[in-house]
């Protein structure tokens, strides 16, 4: 699929902000657009993202309309929240930053705990035993043997609508049994990672086993303590990023009042979109896929297509993505874990050629790898397959979907934008008009 670049020559931004050369180098010099040397070491070349940004602010804004239309791209607040705060440092959930979270060794349960509830229990080590259905088993029986790396997001998107049928979506709403049903749902979408497993096949979990262990044994992974400690980090600093567009699509979905698994099944087709959720796939084929030694062959690659294509420089974190330097370093920990005789040394080797690439790509290009770029990099030195790391994120961030969820379902009203009609123009992200909703958090992805 072809992408459009990153990157604008100086003529291409003087003539979309119609401004002159020296406004162009203010604008620069005050951090608003950021440059990037020109191959020929002569000229600079411009992020498109800043530039289009500066465009639709030099459009100017109607009260209402213009103002909530602008928001769409990474623009003012749109919604109240009291879950995830973005900051630089990475998102902050209920007042605590996930990267500490992470680092501290905080189990996910704990912190899908804090982020539905509001109420930190560190003590939670795994959750009490909940069978899948057994007619949502016979349904993924059907898939046995049968599904590509590239096919687990659909798959995980279909478990949601299997809980919810025989009436178990409905008395979800009824009962208000939400944290149970989120438990269900995240242990069912664990055991379908066996898919991708040497089992190829559903995986149950067994008693006393927490997410993270279920998730690597699943996966065919050993279970180390060092290998749980990264997975357990990982599916923390995936829980929630705010208001990602999949996200945004669970909390749409939850003002109509739809059962929670309708809301998550919602999310996760958003999430499984070509520039989103799916940087996964693509890094593992396109990035870092063999030969490891041709890497410097990739930098033209990451150089024009590393924000669009592969998740490069986030809108959010210009200064770099915490979730992804922390996964990344736990990647180089891993490798150096004498202990693991599992670990041969032709992954060792491919993981530190991969990791010296990404330190490459951030001193010589300002390229500064995103989550899904960290999130493969750490899933290749656990030494999981391919469709893994799109596995763990939508598990991770289920927890998020869940949180906002419920919050949604707290503040009674539909989420119902406008659209700007114009004759035969064409509808995109921009012509959302005005939310029925006060401003308070920051979209993102």
């Amino acid at each position: 699929m072809t992408q459009q670049t990153d990157l604008m020559t100086r003529e291409e931004v003087l003539a979309m902000l119609d401004i002159k050369p020296a406004t162009l180098y203010a604008y620069v010099s005050r951090g608003l657009i950021r440059a990037r040397p020109h191959e020929d070491g002569r000229k600079s070349l411009y992020l498109r993202r800043d530039v289009e940004r500066l465009a639709t602010r030099k459009r100017g804004r109607a009260p209402t309309g213009a103002v909530a239309e602008s928001t769409m791209r990474f623009g003012d607040p749109v919604l109240h929240s009291a879950i995830t705060q973005i900051t630089p440092h990475g998102p902050r959930y209920r007042n605590r930053l996930a990267i500490d979270l992470a680092s501290g060794g905080a189990s996910f349960e704990s912190v899908v705990h804090l982020l539905m509830t509001g109420i930190w229990q560190d003590s939670i080590a795994e959750w009490p035993m909940q069978e899948t259905p057994t007619d949502v088993l016979r349904f993924l029986s059907t898939y046995d043997a049968q599904v590509a790396s590239a096919d687990i997001g659909n798959l995980l998107g279909m478990v949601p609508f299997a809980l919810a049928m025989h009436g178990r979506g409905a008395r979800e709403l009824a009962d208000g049994a939400a944290v149970q049903a989120a438990r269900a749902m995240l242990h069912c979408m664990v055991g379908c990672v066996g898919f991708l497993g040497p089992q190829q096949r559903f995986v149950a979990r067994e008693r006393n086993e927490n997410i993270a262990a279920h998730l690597l044994r699943a996966a065919g992974s050993v279970v180390t303590n060092a290998r749980l400690r990264a997975m357990n980090a990982a599916l923390v600093v995936l829980a929630d990023n705010e208001l990602a567009p999949a996200t945004f699509s669970a909390r749409v979905a939850a003002s109509t009042n739809a059962d929670l698994f309708g809301c998550v099944a919602a999310a996760i087709g958003s999430h499984i979109g070509f520039t989103t959720g799916t940087s996964t796939e693509k890094i593992e084929t396109l990035l870092f896929c063999e030969p490891y030694d041709a890497l410097d062959t990739r930098i033209d690659r990451v150089r024009e297509y590393g924000a669009s294509l592969l998740g490069f420089n986030h809108p959010l974190y210009p200064g770099g993505d915490a979730r992804a330097d922390l996964m990344m370093q736990i990647a180089g920990e891993l490798m150096r874990e004498t202990d693991d005789v599992t670990i041969d040394e032709h992954r060792r080797r491919n993981t530190r050629l991969t990791l010296d690439f990404l330190e490459r790509m951030r001193t010589e290009l300002n390229a500064h790898a995103g989550l899904a770029t960290g999130l493969v990099a750490l899933a290749r030195a656990l030494g999981l397959p391919d469709g893994a790391s799109t596995a763990m994120w939508i598990i991770g961030r289920s927890a998020g979907w869940v949180a906002h969820v419920m919050e949604q379902r707290t503040q009674a009203f539909m989420l119902r934008p406008r659209a700007k009609y114009g004759f035969g123009a064409p509808v995109d992200a921009e012509t959302f008009g005005a939310f029925e909703a006060p401003a308070s958090s920051l979209a993102a992805r």
